[in-house]
């Protein structure tokens, strides 16, 4: 019956397996190990971005990605395209820089040529810029790339703003995000969910849409100018010869996690819909066979970057990335879902958990007369007495300038008086106060101003500058601390505000003489490669670091420097008053080298420090803040106008399950204007017992 079927069953007769059986463990396991590191390129997804991020910030953006089958890796220092990239994957996710409004690195020519060619083999390109008065320069450089591809989709210079969740003039939260029913994504729901940050996209097809916003929407040409833009496109796509470009904002792209900039979104809105959604758009882009409900690219235009809002820069791309410019698998491995942390609370916060307002006391700033100190601190008291909250935030400047040697005897004087009325008016709550060490970056010397990649001079002084935490940091922590010492029932923390800090000191900064040589000698390098690049201009720096494969230890050493003077200020503050805390507020989860270096500093090894954002899932960033051996209690911002009452209640969980508590964002004055009812509403959000 050989090769012939079987009369009674049509089946071919089994015959013996005549393949080699391995029986070895050993070699069983080695060939397991290399059959599993061959991964098809088709499955392998290249993740780069311009702004430098951290990895920990682009775990949502990464997590639906690798949730659909793709493996993802992210080339952190070397966010650019080199030839051997077109071999080794088929996907490219490329999210945008910031530039020119804050630095970081941007799109290049060479970059543009390698896009090309990527679609032109069949591989998929998904463009996230950055919105919301960032990354204008990408956005630039990517539309006359989209027309010269003949995509037909244009990115918007104005942001989508919603009008339906807020009050008018209050508020502008970004409106929800609504999934096209007729796109060819499969599995996508009809549920809406917050898509952060987007630009209005224009497309020559109504079929290019895969995402839109609702009838509510509108954008702002200038501040006094409305005009409405009902059910505009966020996320398009469009087929390029054999591949497929899709693009949207990062910030879209990031909805399932934490991002580079938070959106202002109650935390309590759920993200399910987001990772519906996310998930589908990257199983899509695996299936080339549905792509041909996209229409094809069409009626393109010659390249042109004359005009570019700064210089484009003509850097070939070469074949391999630089040694030390290494890829990590994203997501990061890490503990699973965070339970009860071990991590206390301090006394005032152990019953309820953080309940923080955010604001300060403009009379007391400037020098207004008792009276009117005395009102606004009623109006402030009182708000935060009603709500039941057990801290206020403002800023520390009536200490510093009673402590300073420098100040008249007036200003001393009037500080003074200031600082016991509010201790007075303090005694008669259960709140205590909780005083923002200023990071003045505004009054700096001249000669020592930091530098960004480009050698453009930033208002802020070099990060490693002795004058920055000689004469502006540990001054004010010691003021603090001394009256932490006089009267540690009333002193909540030392907290240090880092919104300033993350605008002047990003992934694109520091290359000033005084910062950038005191980190080369710390890199570890023989003398010749620290002369060799001591001896570099300013604007050269970091093209050299970055095409030697330095950039990621070049940042690790400032991170390092910085932790290292702010754990002298905190030994300080502390020899003076053994039992303060201290606190850090900042938006977005802090992830560039100076805020990290100043968490770590601050924290030391001593109790947690508190960490107020506005991002939603604190538990899980301060996991990853604890991996990095950096104990964090994270709260979490709540802006009041994004929340109608009805939804108080849910955003209990949001603040005392997956978070330590919450502040309310924006300054007093705002809060209070809301009044009681806004006061009862924040007082029945309690942890469960």
């Amino acid at each position: 019956m050989s090769g012939q079927t079987d009369r009674r069953t049509g089946a071919w007769p089994k015959r013996r397996s005549r393949m080699l059986r391995i029986t070895h463990p050993a070699i069983r396991l080695s060939l397991c190990l290399m059959l599993a590191a061959c991964r098809p390129s088709d499955r392998r997804l290249l993740m780069l971005d311009l702004a430098l991020s951290d990895p920990a910030l682009l775990e949502g953006t990464a997590r639906p990605w690798a949730d659909a089958g793709y493996h993802v890796l992210y080339r952190r220092y070397y966010p650019h395209l080199t030839r051997g990239d077109l071999n080794a994957y088929r996907t490219l996710l490329l999210l945008g820089g910031r530039e020119p409004e804050r630095a970081s690195d941007r799109l290049t020519a060479g970059d543009l040529g390698v896009l090309a060619e990527w679609v032109g083999r069949g591989g998929v390109v998904v463009f996230g810029y950055a919105g919301d008065g960032e990354g204008f320069f990408d956005r630039w450089v990517m539309n006359r790339w989209l027309a010269w591809q003949g995509t037909g989709i244009v990115v918007g210079d104005y942001l989508v703003r919603d009008t339906t969740t807020a009050p008018a003039g209050a508020f502008e939260p970004q409106p929800p995000v609504a999934p096209v029913r007729s796109s060819p994504l499969r599995g996508i729901g009809t549920q809406t969910f917050p898509g952060g940050r987007n630009h209005v996209l224009v497309t020559a097809d109504e079929d290019q849409v895969l995402a839109r916003v609702g009838s509510a929407a509108y954008v702002r040409p200038s501040p006094r100018v409305v005009e409405p833009r009902p059910s505009a496109a966020v996320l398009a796509a469009s087929r390029v010869g054999r591949g497929l470009v899709v693009v949207g904002s990062r910030h879209l792209l990031a909805s399932f996690g934490p991002d580079l900039r938070p959106g202002a979104w109650p935390p309590g809105a759920t993200r399910d819909g987001a990772r519906r959604f996310l998930v589908a758009l990257a199983r899509w882009s695996r299936r080339p066979a549905e792509w041909s409900g996209i229409p094809p690219a069409r009626g393109s235009a010659p390249l042109s970057l004359l005009a570019s809002p700064l210089p484009v820069r003509p850097r070939a791309p070469p074949l391999q990335p630089p040694d030390g410019a290494d890829t990590v698998a994203l997501p990061l491995p890490g503990p699973p879902a965070p339970g009860e942390s071990p991590l206390r609370l301090p006394p005032w916060a152990a019953r309820d958990g953080m309940r923080v307002l955010w604001g300060r006391l403009v009379a007391a700033e400037r020098f207004e007369s008792a009276d009117a100190r005395a009102r606004e601190l009623d109006a402030v008291v009182g708000f935060v007495e009603a709500a039941g909250l057990n801290a206020f935030a403002s800023a520390a400047s009536l200490v510093v300038l009673r402590d300073s040697a420098r100040a008249e005897p007036w200003e001393r004087e009037y500080a003074t008086a200031a600082w016991r009325q509010l201790a007075a008016r303090l005694q008669t709550t259960n709140a205590r106060w909780a005083p923002v060490i200023p990071l003045d970056l505004a009054r700096i010397p001249s000669d020592s101003l930091a530098r960004g990649l480009r050698g453009d001079t930033l208002a802020a002084p070099c990060a490693l500058d002795h004058r920055l935490w000689d004469d502006k940091i540990a001054p004010a922590a010691r003021a603090v601390a001394r009256l932490a010492a006089e009267r540690a029932d009333l002193i909540a923390a030392a907290v240090l505000d880092l919104e300033p800090a993350r605008g002047a000191y990003t992934m694109g900064h520091d290359y000033c003489d005084a910062t950038y040589r005191v980190a080369l000698r710390a890199l570890g390098r023989d003398s010749g490669w620290i002369a060799r690049f001591s001896d570099l201009p300013i604007g050269a720096r970091y093209d050299a670091l970055l095409e030697a494969g330095a950039l990621g230890e070049y940042y690790d050493a400032l991170e390092r420097l910085v932790a290292e003077r702010a754990a002298r200020v905190r030994s300080e503050a502390r020899r003076i008053a053994p039992e303060l805390r201290f606190a850090f507020r900042s938006d977005a989860a802090p992830a560039d080298w100076f805020s990290l270096g100043l968490l770590a500093g601050f924290a030391g090894r001593g109790p947690p420090v508190l960490l107020w954002t506005r991002e939603s899932r604190g538990g899980a960033m301060s996991a990853a803040y604890q991996q990095r051996g950096i104990p964090v209690l994270h709260a979490v911002g709540l802006a009041p106008a994004a929340v109608a009452p009805a939804d108080w209640p849910r955003l209990r969980t949001a603040a005392f399950e997956r978070n330590r508590g919450f502040w309310i964002a924006g300054d007093d004055g705002a809060a209070v204007a809301y009044g009681d009812s806004l006061a009862r509403l924040i007082r029945r959000l309690r942890p469960d017992r």
